[in-house]
């Protein structure tokens, strides 16, 4: 596929933002800024980033826990952004969302539910509603490789093939489930891409860290349910860097392993190694982005540390009917 330098200039920004907001996140938990918790996504920006280039205005989006920085993809401001995850009142949901929760129907984001799996019956009745009202758009479903094996993910996905609604399923598979590996959970080398065939849906398996190649992919994928085929999955291959959360110490996993990802499949890295060969972007036009954006996070931060949190009065807002 041919792309031209403005698409090619575009996605590394989206990349590389997605790569740097991420890096801040751990680095602000780490410095006990962030309440809660945080699930990194550092490593794994490929799979989002290409998949969510192939969206178009009005689409819906069930995102994940991982990686937290993609709303600013979908045009939440940084200073909203780090506002959820500083728990302060002028984040998206007010400071309640946090980074496991973030929702904002502006943008199309649906929120996340406390239990992995249940999103995918969100998703079928956002793409039923957009079925009814005849609108051209589709819902994009993300999931990991875990929740790719919960009961409601195929409960959703039957009733999506049912009734051909206009979901693209897309799991995130990043071989751990929590500290499971996917060799000892799925019976199948592709945890959902295999187990496609038995709703009738089509599917494609991309190599995570290869974002033109996730984004073809999903190009291809995101057009058959446009078009109102029925819903497809895509399956994105890569592997997780981090704890399943940020003080997780990863005894479960080969060491030698991980560092061989790290090194040699880096999303970022090697993106930037290709656009460099074609003249497209130079090292030193990197590293300018890279400092300009992380001037950027800065001032968010600033202003989101100054902003108001919510009193036990207000908790409650907007909760009940």
């Amino acid at each position: 596929m041919q792309y031209s330098k403005e698409f090619l200039l575009e996605i590394h920004k989206n990349l590389l933002e997605t790569r740097l907001l991420e890096e801040k996140m751990k680095d602000l938990y780490a410095q006990g800024r962030v309440p809660g918790h945080v699930h990194s996504g550092v490593g794994q920006e490929a799979a989002y980033v290409g998949t969510l280039s192939t969206r178009k205005p009005g689409d819906y989006f069930k995102l994940t826990h991982r990686p937290t920085a993609m709303p600013r993809m979908l045009g939440t401001p940084l200073e909203m952004l780090f506002g959820e995850l500083l728990a302060k009142k002028t984040g998206n949901s007010g400071g309640r969302g946090g980074s496991l929760h973030i929702g904002e129907l502006r943008t199309g984001v649906l929120g996340m539910s406390g239990t992995l799996g249940c999103d995918a019956g969100v998703a079928v009745g956002a793409a039923l509603t957009l079925d009814m009202e005849g609108r051209d758009n589709i819902v994009y479903m993300f999931m990991g490789d875990g929740t790719s094996s919960r009961g409601p993910v195929y409960e959703a996905m039957n009733l999506a093939a049912a009734w051909k609604l206009p979901v693209l399923f897309v799991c995130e598979n990043n071989q751990f489930a929590i500290s499971t590996h996917v060799s000892t959970s799925i019976p199948v080398e592709n945890a959902l891409a295999d187990r496609a065939a038995g709703y009738g849906m089509p599917a494609r398996v991309a190599d995570g860290t290869d974002v033109l190649a996730v984004y073809e992919a999903a190009k291809e994928m995101s057009e058959y349910v446009r078009d109102r085929k029925g819903p497809a999955v895509l399956e994105c291959k890569d592997y997780r860097w981090r704890g399943h959360f940020e003080g997780d110490q990863c005894a479960y996993r080969d060491g030698a392993v991980a560092k061989e990802w790290m090194e040699n499949r880096d999303c970022v890295k090697n993106l930037e190694a290709m656009l460099a060969r074609q003249g497209v972007l130079t090292a030193e036009e990197a590293a300018a982005q890279r400092s300009a954006f992380d001037a950027e996070m800065e001032a968010a931060i600033a202003q989101a540390e100054a902003a108001p949190s919510m009193t036990p009065d207000e908790i409650y807002d907007g909760l009940y009917a």
